[in-house]
């Protein structure tokens, strides 16, 4: 399906120089990096038609004037429905970048089963931006995951931390996925009380990193890997291999527009092979 584009010359990102058409460029240029990880899943866009500096919005429900061929699903929600854009294909994600969609947030669960998540999400967020103490709870995340014999899988956000996925085969629903992450906090929390809290309320977290699974619920979303952050640098969501943990210039933005491609040129994609790793929620709750 050919895309018509439009204002490419138009400056997206100030400080990085980047403009609307070059962020066209590298969503193009990894497709087939991000649209596995987008197939099937509802969407919330997070639009910012005149750039980062200019006022942006969230976008779950498709418009009026989305082309019939772009793939929509009819989601429930209190009080009605609401029908959300699904990006299946190249076109798909070219139109929607078209249209000031900086970032791309995706359910956790794909259709048809859309009330079963394939995928449990922890997301580590540092107080008051100390990356460090991300670091630790990465690794201690990463050494119980390995002594189950689970493979877990690790990403930058682009924004201040880090995410950890465990793939799942998809056939228990979001209740029971939420419920098994609260124990793995539970646990987590007891272990290593000087890292991890549980406290919802950050004035009581006493610079202790929040063990967060809230994401893993109904109409949740989580940024997509390799989609770009709405900050100065242009900051991308990237997959890591757990080794890159010790890199000492390792933050969440280390990575962006203008130097994905040379990481990807230089280093497999350290997230190949992550649907042969989905297990059952039972499986993980029993290794755990």
């Amino acid at each position: 399906m050919k895309v018509e584009t439009s204002n490419e010359d138009k400056v997206f990102f100030p400080d990085a120089k980047i403009t609307k058409g070059d962020l066209i460029s590298y969503y193009e240029s990894i497709e087939d990096l991000i649209l596995p990880h987008m197939e099937g899943r509802p969407l919330m866009m997070q639009r910012f038609p005149d750039g980062i500096e200019a006022d942006g919005f969230y976008q779950k429900e498709a418009g009026d004037y989305f082309p019939d061929w772009m793939e929509t699903m009819e989601i429930k929600k209190e009080g009605g429905t609401v029908n959300q854009v699904i990006c299946n294909n190249a076109s798909s994600l070219k139109y929607l970048v078209n249209q000031g969609t900086i970032t791309f947030h995706t359910w956790l669960s794909r259709k048809p089963e859309i009330n079963h998540p394939d995928k449990l999400i922890i997301d580590l967020d540092p107080p008051e931006g100390n990356f460090e103490i991300v670091r630790d709870a990465a690794r201690a995340l990463d050494e119980l995951f390995r002594e189950a014999n689970i493979t877990a899988y690790l990403m930058t956000t682009g924004s201040k931390g880090l995410h950890i996925m465990v793939p799942l085969d998809g056939k228990s629903d979001f209740d029971t996925v939420r419920n098994v992450g609260k124990e793995l906090g539970n646990r987590m929390t007891q272990k290593y009380p000087d890292i991890f809290t549980q406290e919802q309320r950050k004035n009581k977290r006493k610079e202790k990193l929040y063990f967060d699974i809230q994401r893993n619920a109904y109409a949740q979303t989580a940024v997509s890997p390799y989609t770009v952050r709405p900050v100065k640098s242009a900051a991308v969501a990237t997959p890591l291999s757990w080794d890159e943990l010790d890199r000492s210039d390792l933050d969440s933005q280390t990575y962006t527009v203008k130097n994905i491609q040379r990481r990807l040129s230089q280093k497999e994609d350290p997230w190949k092979g992550y649907r042969r790793h989905r297990i059952s929620i039972d499986r993980l709750e029993k290794s755990l």
